[in-house]
C-alpha cells in the first residue's frame, strides 16, 4: 500500500497518540487506506480510468485558489504596524476561510457513522477510530492551510526566523482549535437533540457558528483605532474572548513591543486553550461516537403545509406540465438532503449579511447621526449585488448528491424533453434560495434607504436572475443530482462563479451609473425584464441532452 509523505510526517507525532490512549498502529493503517481512497474516487457518468486523476485536479484547484487568497491575505503583513495588530486581521481572515472549509467540506467526514459501523464492529476501539477520523481531516486541513499561508510564512522571514516559527506554530495551533472547537460545539448538539430536529439544528448551527466568527473579525478591527492614520492598540476586557487576538498577543512579546497584563493573558490563552481542548475532547471521545448513533434515528414530522405551498407556487411559475413535475422533485429532494444545506447555507447566509456587515464597518461612530444619514442618501445599497454573486455557488452544487446512485431515474422516466429538467432546477434555485436571500436584504436595505430603494431592487433582482440563467448556461450540463460529492467539490466549479462575479460586476456597473435618475432605473428594469422573457427557453433549450 502506497505511504504517503503526509503519513511520514505523522509517524513523528506517534508518542503523543501513544499518550492519548490510541493505537496508533491501527489508526495509522486507516489513515493510510482513506488516503489511498481518495485517490481513486469514482464520480457518476465519468470514466473510471480518467477520475482519480480528476480528483486530484479538482482539489488541486482548489488549493491554487485559497494560494490566491493567501497572497493577497499576505499583504497585511507588510504593514507598519504592531505586530499584534496585523497578525489580529491576518489570523481573523485565515480562521474564517478554514472554518468555511470545514464546515462546507469536511464536517461531513467529521459526521460519518460508517466507519463505527464497519471497522468498529472489527474490534476496534472508539478513540482509535475518532483519532483516524480527525487525522483524516486534519491532513487536508493542513494542506489548505498551507495553501493559505504559505505567501505569509515566506513574507514573515524577512521579520526574523523567530517570526517565522512563530507563525508556523500558530498556524498548527489554529488547525487543531478550530477542528477540536467546532467538534467539541457539535457534540454538546447531539447530546441536546434527536431524530430530524437533530439534522435540523446542526444545519442551523453551522451557519450560526460561521456568522459569528466573521462578526467577530469586525470586532477585532473594532478593537483599535486608527490615530493620524496609525493603527493603534488599546487592551480591552473583551479582548480575552476574540481567538485571533490571542494567537496575535505572542508576536508582540517576542518582539518586546507594547508588552501588557492583557498582552500576557491573550499569550496565554493562545497556548491554554488549545492544549485545555484537546484533553477535554480525548477524555470526551467514546462518548461523541456513540452519540453519533443518534444521527440514524429518521424519526420525521411530515410538513404537508410547506409542500403544498411548494406545489402552489409550480403553478405559478412552471407552465409546461412536465417541467412541474421536476420542479416538484427538486424542490422536495432539496428540502430533505442536509448535506447539500450544509455546503451551501453557510455561504448564502454571508451573501445576505454581508451587506448591512459593510454598512456597519462603514459608519463614523464619533458621529453616528451624520453618518447614517450620509449612508441613507448613498449609492450603498448596491452591495446588494454581493448576495447575487455569492449565491451563484449554489447553482454549481445542485448536480451533486450523497444518493447520485438513484440518477438512473433519469435514464427510465418518459422524459420528453430534458430541458424541462434544467428550466426546472433553475427556478427551483430562484425560488428555494434567492428569494429568500433577496427578500432578507431587501426588508433591511427598505427600512434604511426607505421607499425610494424598491426600483433598484427590483433591479437587483432581475440582474440576479440573468446572471443565474448565465451561470447554468456555463456550468457543466449535468443533470441535478447525477454526481458524487468529493472532497472541495464546493471549489470545484471556481472558474464558472469567478465569471459570474465577473458579469455580476457589469450589472453593478450600468446600475450604479442610471441609478441618478429614476427614470433610467426603472427603464433599465424593464429591458432586464425582457431580456429574462426573451432568452429563459432559448437557454435552457441549447442546454437539452438529447435522448438515446
Amino acid at each position: 500500500m502506497k505511504d504517503f509523505f503526509a503519513l511520514k510526517i505523522l509517524d513523528l507525532f506517534k508518542g503523543l497518540y501513544k499518550i492519548a490512549g490510541v493505537d496508533y498502529e491501527i489508526m495509522r493503517l486507516i489513515v493510510q487506506s482513506k488516503l489511498l481512497m481518495d485517490t481513486r474516487r469514482v464520480g457518476n457518468n465519468v470514466a473510471v480510468s480518467g477520475e482519480g486523476e480528476k480528483t486530484k485536479n479538482t482539489f488541486l484547484t482548489s488549493l491554487i485558489v485559497y494560494a490566491i487568497m493567501g497572497v493577497i491575505s499576505s499583504a497585511i503583513l507588510f504593514l507598519d504596524i504592531e505586530p499584534i495588530v496585523k497578525m489580529s486581521f491576518y489570523f481573523g481572515f485565515f480562521m474564517i476561510m478554514i472554518l468555511t472549509s470545514f464546515i462546507s467540506d469536511f464536517s461531513t467526514v467529521m459526521l460519518d457513522i460508517k466507519d463505527k459501523d464497519i471497522i468498529g464492529t472489527k474490534g476496534v476501539d472508539l478513540k482509535t477510530l475518532n483519532a483516524a477520523k480527525i487525522t483524516h481531516i486534519f491532513i487536508y486541513i493542513s494542506m489548505l492551510s498551507l495553501a493559505i499561508s504559505g505567501c505569509g510564512l515566506l513574507v514573515s522571514l524577512r521579520f526574523g526566523i523567530d517570526f517565522f516559527l512563530l507563525f508556523l506554530v500558530s498556524i498548527l495551533l489554529i488547525d487543531i482549535f478550530m477542528i477540536i472547537v467546532t467538534a467539541s460545539m457539535y457534540f454538546i448538539i447531539i447530546k441536546l437533540f434527536s431524530g430530524e430536529k437533530l439534522k435540523d439544528v446542526l444545519n442551523m448551527f453551522q451557519i450560526v457558528f460561521l456568522l459569528i466568527f466573521t462578526l467577530g473579525y469586525q470586532v477585532v478591527i473594532q478593537s483599535f483605532n486608527i490615530v493620524d492614520i496609525n493603527i493603534l492598540y488599546e487592551p480591552k476586557l473583551w479582548n480575552l474572548v476574540v481567538p485571533p487576538m490571542w494567537f496575535a498577543s505572542n508576536f508582540n512579546i517576542i518582539k518586546g513591543i507594547g508588552i501588557s497584563n492583557m498582552v500576557i493573558g491573550l499569550s496565554v490563552l493562545s497556548i491554554v486553550v488549545p492544549l485545555i481542548s484537546i484533553i477535554m475532547y480525548i477524555k470526551l471521545v467514546p462518548v461523541f461516537e456513540s452519540s453519533l448513533e443518534k444521527l440514524n434515528d429518521n424519526t420525521y414530522k411530515s410538513k404537508n403545509t410547506k409542500e403544498s405551498f411548494a406545489s402552489k407556487i409550480s403553478n405559478l411559475m412552471c407552465k409546461d406540465k412536465e417541467e412541474k413535475v421536476f420542479f416538484n422533485f427538486i424542490n422536495n429532494i432539496l428540502s430533505k438532503d442536509r448535506e447539500f444545506k450544509m455546503k451551501i447555507y453557510p455561504s448564502l447566509a454571508m451573501g445576505a449579511f454581508m451587506p448591512f456587515l459593510m454598512m456597519i464597518v462603514s459608519i463614523d461612530k464619533s458621529d453616528i447621526a451624520k453618518s447614517f444619514y450620509e449612508l441613507q442618501n448613498s449609492s450603498f445599497f448596491l452591495t446588494a449585488y454581493l448576495g447575487a454573486a455569492i449565491s451563484q455557488n449554489v447553482i454549481t452544487m445542485i448536480s451533486y448528491s450523497s444518493e447520485y446512485e438513484a440518477s438512473w431515474i433519469y435514464d427510465i422516466l418518459p422524459v420528453r424533453n430534458k430541458s424541462n429538467i434544467y428550466s426546472a432546477s433553475a427556478k427551483v434555485v430562484i425560488y428555494r434560495f434567492i428569494l429568500p436571500i433577496f427578500a432578507v436584504m431587501s426588508v433591511g436595505f427598505i427600512l434604511i434607504f426607505k421607499i425610494r430603494v424598491i426600483s433598484h431592487l427590483v433591479v437587483i433582482l432581475m440582474a440576479n436572475i440573468i446572471v443565474s440563467m448565465i451561470t447554468f448556461k456555463m456550468s457543466e450540463k449535468v443533470l441535478p443530482f447525477s454526481k458524487k460529492y468529493e472532497t472541495a467539490s464546493s471549489t470545484s466549479n471556481i472558474g464558472v462563479v469567478i465569471k459570474s462575479m465577473v458579469v455580476v460586476g457589469a450589472l453593478a456597473l450600468v446600475h450604479f451609473l442610471v441609478s441618478k435618475s429614476i427614470l433610467l432605473t426603472c427603464l433599465y428594469a424593464l429591458i432586464l425584464g425582457a431580456v429574462i422573457v426573451l432568452s429563459w427557453r432559448k437557454i435552457f433549450k441549447k442546454m437539452c441532452i438529447k435522448l438515446n
